[in-house]
């Protein structure tokens, strides 16, 4: 049995193995070719798949499946031929069982596994959809890796260090660009984002377009009104785009309706039509650096992935806004089906063709569920887990659920993948309903949910009632969704969402914390965490003397944030108090929507006290709460200044800090 790496494409597809010398190789199929097209023929009863289904499709005169990556896990897309609707899925499925039994008839052995990737945008739907069409091609899935991490694993990266990598995959129907880093023993994924409606047959489309209109003008008719001509013109504009990428200009000869017209293609005037395309690439670019923070200059290298980045035109942009050449050595066109190859291998033989490296791909959307807010006054999407967590991944949320002793208990929870809080801004994966939920006394059960992306990207849900799994199913959406969660919320609530709440513990390390009160106020850091609900809490470290570090961003993680306590030394700042931790707090905390608060711990009189209060009022004109707290030699009139308010200034004794800290929990959790 041989293991495979599948790059399911839009236009083209190819598979590969890893042969008797160890080396990823694209698999030809029974035509010789390396490439498969991702086009289908239905010719009567016959059903022809690859190179000659794409030339069948220049006559204009067949039922021709063609571009339906686009629209895997959209329910509502069917292609009719023979009398038979045909999804995606099923489309795929033809494409994926060509290229299993051409390999298996060139390698002359069954083959089993298979890893297939997908564009790193893809969602939960086409993830799933491409599982499934792998299992009805007769392919055991071991995973769908996204094809930006494959072509980086195929591109030799794997053997390199320390860099930061940008993925720009333009392929023929979807764009994806990812930025990863590359270190000592791991490819972590950083970024990503994308658009799997945009890729090099919107360029073809342009093409067209020009092409009908000069043809229009010349002779008063529209080559667009007949089915064999737009299929003949498809075939040219793709020719066409071709010849550019290595001359200058190219000759096009149109016939339709006994006229013949004959038109010149420049360079020039096919960057002027496409500009609005390549522009839309630019843009995502310069999101994915600007969601994390990195400019262009942070980018060590990047890689060219797909066929239609051989364009010029994304050669002069990334050469422009990079400063670099793109990274050369391997087949734009095979990149994918390699590294696929290698990690499908790797999964088989571990540590072998990766190195020892591990790959840390990222969620791309986050996960949420519909809920309703505190004062019931409208249905949010409730985030669960948030954009670029590591995969696997998991989360668990608790339900206070009333049950019946009359009728069958359920709870039915709305799931989302996407960025924005409004109900109708996102997409839903289903409607997962939680059944034979058993009455309890009182008539309150805690139902805990599981939620999970598994190392394919695929969403799993799980529920539980006092340990014990209940049955969960995914239903269809209703037809009111999501128009019903933009009305005001009846009084059978779906979950009451706690606000979210933001805090950051600031602790002075100047020389006085030596000792017992920092042990002391690591113990209340420590108090105060245990005190919080870290379902509906994030909580950060900041210390701060001559100098201020952030010890840890904000986390839902106990462990993490009880390691970064630890962690803190007296004097890794300096000795004195010339700064303090405001602007630090106001940089990190501006931007948040929900509650945010900020604990500032002093036992000492600071040096520059006029400059902290006045950083301290800038935070709280952005509505963060300051609670100060004092011990020792710390300065209570001062206290009382930077707090929030006269409740917020606390001055206690050394032994009190924990109390105090805890005291803080349980009053920020209450509300």
């Amino acid at each position: 049995m041989a293991v495979v790496g599948i790059d399911l494409g839009t236009t083209n597809s190819e598979i590969a193995y890893i042969d008797e010398y160890n080396k990823p190789v694209v698999i030809p199929n029974r035509d010789g070719n390396n490439i498969t097209p991702s086009v289908i023929c239905f010719d009567g009863s016959s059903i022809i798949i690859g190179e000659e289904a794409k030339e069948l499709q220049a006559l204009g005169t067949y039922d021709i499946a063609a571009f339906f990556k686009r629209q895997m896990g959209d329910e509502t897309f069917t292609f009719y031929a023979n009398g038979v609707d045909y999804t995606a899925t099923e489309l795929s499925a033809m494409i994926l069982k060509k290229l299993k039994d051409d390999a298996e008839f060139f390698l002359g052995k069954k083959i089993s596994d298979a890893v297939i990737t997908v564009p790193a945008y893809f969602k939960e739907k086409e993830r799933q959809s491409t599982i499934d069409a792998g299992k009805k091609a007769g392919l055991n899935v071991l995973q769908v890796i996204n094809e930006p991490t494959a072509a980086a694993v195929a591109y030799g990266l794997k053997n390199s260090s320390n860099q930061t990598i940008l993925v720009y995959d333009l392929g023929g129907g979807t764009f994806d660009v990812t930025i990863m880093k590359i270190e000592k023993n791991v490819i972590k994924i950083l970024n990503s984002t994308g658009d799997h409606h945009l890729g090099g047959k919107d360029w073809d489309d342009k093409i067209i377009s020009y092409l009908a209109q000069q043809f229009e003008e010349e002779f008063g008719v529209d080559p667009l009104q007949d089915s064999e001509s737009v299929a003949d013109l498809l075939i040219r504009a793709e020719e066409a785009k071709k010849q550019l990428t290595k001359r200058m200009s190219t000759n096009i000869s149109i016939s339709y309706d006994g006229m013949k017209g004959r038109y010149t293609l420049d360079r020039d005037i096919f960057n002027d039509i496409t500009a609005d395309l390549m522009e839309r690439t630019i843009s995502l670019t310069q999101q994915a650096l600007d969601d994390i923070k990195l400019k262009s200059s942070d980018i060590d290298n990047i890689l060219l992935v797909g066929g239609s980045t051989r364009m010029p035109m994304v050669h002069n942009f990334i050469e422009e806004r990079f400063s670099k050449k793109p990274l050369i050595g391997v087949n734009v066109d095979e990149a994918v089906a390699l590294g696929a190859t290698i990690v499908a291998y790797d999964s088989t033989k571990p540590k072998f063709s990766l190195g020892g490296k591990k790959i840390k791909d990222v969620t791309n959307h986050s996960l949420g569920m519909i809920a309703i807010t505190k004062d019931n006054s409208k249905y949010v999407n409730s985030f669960i887990l948030p954009k670029n967590q590591e995969v696997p991944c998991i989360e668990e949320k608790s339900f206070s659920h009333r049950v019946s002793k009359k009728t069958p208990n359920k709870l039915e929870i709305f799931l989302t993948q996407g960025e924005d809080r409004v109900p109708d801004g996102v997409d839903y994966l289903g409607m997962y309903v939680v059944d034979n939920i058993p009455y309890k006394k009182g008539g309150l059960v805690n139902v805990l949910i599981k939620y999970e992306y598994d190392i394919s990207g695929v969403v799993n849900v799980n529920a539980y009632v006092d340990s014990k799994k209940m049955p969960i199913t995914k239903h269809s959406l209703p037809d009111d969704v999501p128009s019903k969660f933009m009305k005001t919320p009846e009084i059978e609530v779906v979950e009451v969402v706690p606000e979210f709440t933001t805090v950051y513990l600031a602790f002075d390390i100047s020389g006085s914390m030596s000792g017992t009160p920092l042990l002391e106020a690591k113990k209340a850091a420590k108090g105060f965490v245990d005190g919080m609900n870290l379902n509906h809490s994030a909580v950060g470290l900041i210390v701060f003397s001559d100098r201020v570090k952030t010890v840890l961003n904000a986390s839902q993680k106990e462990k993490k944030i009880y390691e970064a306590i630890d962690k803190i030394i007296v004097g890794e700042t300096g000795c004195c108090n010339d700064t303090d931790p405001f602007n630090k707090i106001y940089e990190l905390l501006k931007n948040e929507d929900d509650r945010k608060f900020a604990l500032v711990l002093a036992d000492g009189m600071w040096s520059y006290q006029n400059r902290a209060i006045t950083g301290a009022k800038k935070c709280h004109s952005v509505d963060i709460d300051i609670v100060a707290i004092g011990f020792g030699g710390a300065d209570e009139s001062f206290l009382r200044e930077i707090a929030s308010s006269k409740k917020g200034s606390i001055f206690t004794t050394e032994e009190g800090l924990v109390e105090t800290f805890s005291t803080i929990a349980q009053e920020i959790s209450s509300k």
